[in-house]
């Protein structure tokens, strides 16, 4: 599949709202995630289902993304949305697609600390405008260079990579033969067992481990579908969150 410029623009146009504020914390809980950003890839490339089940095995690789501190592992939105789109003009398997994004997420951690470092700049820029009491300046500040770097440094890199990069990953597929795609789709095939496995470091504790395990047991012995089991997982969350108010307002009536 060849992908148009147009096609290129749009995936990187998400990929820059991903990380913007202008939706909010939208952005960071939704167009950020790679099952949502695989979903957004295969609709602008026609195969809205094939992204979806990409983005969705590479949202496996990053269950346990954290960014504390403004440290990161990895971008899951560029994996997400650059990997699907790679893996879609390449006709890649999608164990092989893991396998592409998590090295394409880890490259762009360079954008990442790129941001950061010339945030700080424009912090020390509008803690001056700060002293001279210019709130107008602050706002400008805060939102006119801010974003027009994160515009430079997430969308144009994006657009390169789309556009150039399947042809160049699918004839460097052909050059090395069958053999290094096979590569791929085994190291692929392993990745999501390190996204499970750190989940499970966040979530291992005596509250929440028996809910996990609670739900691997419908799963796997009771044949339960994950969305009833999320539905399940929900109403519990809300009991518990119930039980605890009504618990905290008896000892304080008390």
């Amino acid at each position: 599949m060849k992908i148009s410029l147009l096609q290129a623009s749009l995936i990187a146009l998400f990929y820059y709202l991903s990380w913007s504020p202008f939706l909010s914390y939208i952005s960071f809980f939704t167009w950020n995630r790679p099952l949502v950003a695989g979903l957004v890839t295969g609709i602008i490339l026609g195969q809205p289902l094939e992204g979806a089940i990409i983005g969705a095995s590479i949202n496996l690789i990053y269950l346990g993304f954290i960014s504390a501190g403004g440290a990161q592992m990895g971008d899951p939105a560029f994996a997400g949305y650059v990997g699907t789109a790679i893996a879609l003009a390449a006709d890649m398997d999608v164990k092989a697609a893991m396998a592409i994004a998590v090295p394409l997420g880890t490259i762009a951690t360079i954008l990442w600390i790129s941001k950061m470092t010339v945030n700080t700049f424009f912090v020390h820029m509008a803690d001056k405008k700060a002293e001279e009491g210019n709130t107008k300046a602050i706002s400008f500040i805060n939102i006119v260079p801010c974003q027009l770097f994160l515009f430079a440094v997430s969308f144009i890199p994006t657009l390169l990579v789309v556009y150039f990069g399947p042809s160049a990953v699918d004839g460097l597929f052909k050059l090395f033969g069958p053999r290094v795609l096979h590569t791929f789709e085994v190291i692929g095939g392993m990745l999501p067992a390190l996204g499970i496995a750190m989940n499970l470091k966040v979530i291992g504790n005596s509250f929440t481990m028996p809910f996990f395990i609670l739900g691997l047991i419908l799963a796997v012995t009771f044949n339960v579908d994950l969305i009833t089991i999320a539905i399940l997982g929900t109403i519990a969350a809300f009991i518990i969150i119930q039980l605890k108010d009504y618990d905290s307002n008896n000892k304080m009536l008390s």
